[in-house]
């Protein structure tokens, strides 16, 4: 073994000698940001780039796996032999599990995103697929002989297994007949298939099965969408016939579908990717949230027989069922989530990035890659389209359209059947303070939510924030109740009830349930009284829970369902698709819940749209704050009069004048974009700048504050050095300064394009880690500054 390009200064390799055979290159799953060269024996030869190997590492030689990512040519491999190589112990795969398209993809991923390329590797495989979920071994048996063979039978059920076998043409691997059928057929016990195996008469064969395939919702009927044949508008049929005319030229670019909401994008979605699989070429559709699955599923599944799904809430054996489903070739359409993007498709024509502007596409731990922007760089290494889907498209990509040659902007300005737009009212929440506190349901919500509920009509809730109270708070010393390991209050959930709930909302009893951190998932019991100065606890701020229990007690005959992350937990995605499958079908009258249902959804009879609190984004210390409330508004207004009745929207706010809530009432998208954009050239931020986040943290915050400085050293260095035209801010503390009982602090480099950031990030990655040491993270065009 040897680091490519590095002395062996080290003593890995001394007690090895190199014996004969060929040399691949290995990097490691373990995040080792280096490559290593290995010698692979006879007996094992052949290896694929993509494969997995077990190799010895480090001085104790543990057995580490990693990705064979080259094979050295005679030359390189003379030269590697130099020093004393390792041998390669095992070979995991068969078959390479990354073709080379995505290994390069793999590659530029690790240099742009700067992590190790191993990594990446291993982020690309899903963990079912290394592991073999869900894989059991059957066995299948056919004849050892000829057709016309004459055998010497002992007994009649040896006879008619024989017969058997030879009337289902069962002569070799490929047309066996599985064992436990054939027993049954026959009626016999597995001691006459071990006699006949034994004379040689019969062969076993043992086939890899899964134990639990995937299934595909059943309540994917959910969508209810209409079999029936829809006709395109024209801005519909101008859009499609320009996406088609550029997948057929097979060359790569990227077009942005901007339409407002229920303009028809699904559709032009679906008959792009019609276009594709008529041509022999396969598609990836990438969705910002699992529980869009539920009707994205359910349309495409009218329109396509071979799919796969890929997400994170599908067990283990499903998703490994479905990966290797695809790399089999058994399916052309893939649908899922950010992950989807690594699907092993051949002969790629089309990537769908649907909601292109969410920020939930951005990984958040390493690989911290971009899914829209991977999806982009996929279709340019296959020569495919990138089709991008937005009513609200984030400002780089209407940047992109004006200044890049391979974009170009379709727009959609009109809904289907010329529906108008719902109709926007604005409640300004400092005028409905009670003397119980803020409702969180106003009186013109509560109103217009009767009148809605009297027609038999439905409506969905908004409330970016989940939980019942987000402070648990002593009036009279104003303590409040924070996490011991990090430094942000405790969040209170309240504990399921099975009976009608008395408590009052502000009052001074402390409903059961516990404070949580939503940072480091700690819990504990509530205090009644502060412990500071034994005055009585109570609870303020917002939360889904609070909602869904102020519904209860104000319409208490509604039927009434909350969608968040609290509702939904565990990896069964049927919760999902039962809440949206009984609403769909008129037995929900009021949905509830977090941004999960902002996007994508379609349920006509929804007429009212109310957004508890419109300006839960607005305070966040993030310059996309504005962007992200402007965005939410606008997708969730596009829930509502999506069919011939007219469709409302109630916006609750306590900032009325903000520029973002006021173009949204609107419905003015060009005119917050112009002064968006003055904002942000000013200030040299995204799109006009690029930028990269570094972030530092340890329990120990000397140790961090040494680090932070050796850091800020050595990039000043590094861009002095190499005149690299970069901006600096920091160390600085993060936003949230503790989290998990980890200090935090971190580093905003800014440059005018992205090749400063690239060769700083490129020559640090050559040069000896920092001390002392601590975990250090690096986000290239980070979606967030938290």
């Amino acid at each position: 073994m040897t680091k490519r390009n590095t002395p062996n200064l080290f003593g890995f390799d001394q007690a090895y000698d190199t014996p004969d055979g060929r040399v691949i290159r290995v990097s490691f799953e373990s995040g080792v940001d280096a490559e290593f060269d290995y010698n692979v024996p006879d007996k094992l030869w052949p290896v694929g780039i993509g494969c997995r190997v077990e190799v010895p590492f480090g001085r104790k030689n543990k057995l580490e796996n990693g990705f064979c990512v080259a094979v050295l040519d005679e030359n390189d491999a003379q030269k590697s032999k130099t020093f004393k190589l390792k041998s390669v112990k095992r070979v995991l795969d068969e078959n390479p599990l990354l073709d080379t398209q995505l290994m390069e993809l793999a590659r530029w991923i690790s240099s742009y995103y700067v992590c190790p390329l191993g990594q990446v590797l291993a982020a690309m495989v899903p963990a079912a697929v290394k592991k073999g979920a869900g894989i059991k071994k059957e066995k299948y048996v056919y004849l050892a002989v000829k057709e016309n063979s004459e055998l010497k039978l002992t007994s009649k059920k040896q006879t008619a297994i024989v017969e058997a076998l030879k009337s289902s043409k069962a002569f070799d691997s490929n047309s066996a007949v599985k064992k436990e059928s054939l027993l049954l057929e026959v009626g016999c016990k597995e001691g006459v298939l071990k006699t006949l195996s034994r004379n040689g008469f019969i062969k076993v064969a043992l086939r890899e099965v899964f134990s639990s395939p995937p299934v595909v919702p059943s309540a994917a009927s959910a969508a209810k969408a209409s079999g029936k044949h829809i006709t395109l508008n024209n801005d519909q049929q101008k859009a499609l016939k320009n996406i088609n005319s550029k997948v057929n030229t097979g060359s790569f670019g990227v077009s942005l579908l901007h339409g407002v909401t229920d303009s028809g994008k699904t559709e032009i979605y679906i008959r792009a990717i019609q276009n594709v699989v008529e041509n022999g070429k396969s598609a990836i559709v990438l969705l910002p949230e699992i529980a869009l699955t539920t009707q994205t599923i359910g349309r495409f599944s009218r329109r396509f027989k071979n799919i796969a799904v890929l997400h994170s809430r599908l067990t283990g054996p499903q998703r490994n069922a479905e990966w290797q489903k695809i790399k089999q070739g058994k399916a052309n359409v893939v649908i899922g989530a950010r992950s989807a993007v690594f699907a092993p498709l051949d002969n790629l024509g089309l990537i769908v990035v649907d909601e292109e502007h969410e920020p939930s596409y951005k990984q958040d731990t390493a690989p911290r890659y971009h899914g829209r922007d991977v999806a982009i760089k996929r279709s340019q290494i296959c020569g495919a389209h990138c089709l991008l889907g937005s009513a609200t498209p984030s400002l780089e990509t209407l940047t992109n359209c004006k200044t890049k040659k391979h974009f170009q902007c379709l727009e959609l300005p009109k809904r289907v059947m010329d529906l108008p737009m719902p109709q926007m009212q604005l409640v300004d929440l400092s005028d409905q303070f009670t003397q119980a506190g803020l409702t969180l349901i106003s009186p013109p919500l509560e109103s217009k939510l009767r009148q809605v509920l009297e027609k038999k009509q439905q409506a969905i809730l908004l409330l970016n924030r989940r939980g019942y109270s987000s402070f648990i708070y002593c009036p009279s010393c104003r303590h409040c109740l924070n996490c011991k390991n990090c430094d942000v209050t405790l969040t209170f959930h309240k504990k399921a009830q099975k009976t009608p709930l008395q408590e009052t909302i502000l009052g001074n009893h402390i409903p059961s349930g516990h404070a949580i951190c939503h940072y480091c998932l700690a819990k504990t019991l509530v205090p009644k009284r502060c412990p500071l100065c034994n005055h009585k606890m109570t609870m303020i701020g917002l939360g889904s829970q609070r909602l869904e229990e102020e519904l209860s007690k104000k319409f208490p005959k509604a039927r009434i369902s909350r969608i968040d992350s609290d509702s939904m937990q565990g990896r069964d995605a049927q919760k999902y698709y039962d809440v949206l499958s009984n609403f769909a079908n008129g037995k929900t009258d009021i949905l509830a819940g977090t941004q999960m249902l902002a996007k994508g959804l379609h349920f006509p009879n929804v007429t009212l749209v109310g957004i508890i609190s419109a300006d839960t984004s607005l305070t966040l210390p993030d310059f996309r704050a504005n962007e992200r409330t402007y965005q939410l508004i606008s997708q969730v207004a596009g829930r509502t009069g999506r069919s011939t009745k007219q469709g409302t929207v109630i916006v609750q706010t306590l900032l009325p004048d903000s520029p973002a809530i006021q173009f949204a009432l609107k419905h003015d998208y060009d005119g917050f974009v112009a002064e968006e954009l003055t904002h942000r050239k000013k200030c040299n931020l995204p799109p006009y700048w690029r930028m990269a986040l570094i972030g530092l943290r340890d329990p120990k915050f000397d140790k961090l504050t040494t680090a932070c400085n050796a850091l800020r050293e050595r990039i000043d260095y590094v861009i002095t050095a190499n005149d690299l035209h970069i901006k600096v801010r920091g160390p600085m503390p993060a936003t949230i300064s503790r989290i998990q009982q980890y200090h935090r602090m971190q580093i905003i480099l800014q440059a005018a394009n992205v090749i400063p950031l690239q060769k700083l990030f490129a020559i640090m990655r050559t040069m000896s880690p920092i001390r002392p040491g601590v975990t250090i993270t690096v986000d290239i065009d980070p979606v967030n500054l938290m």
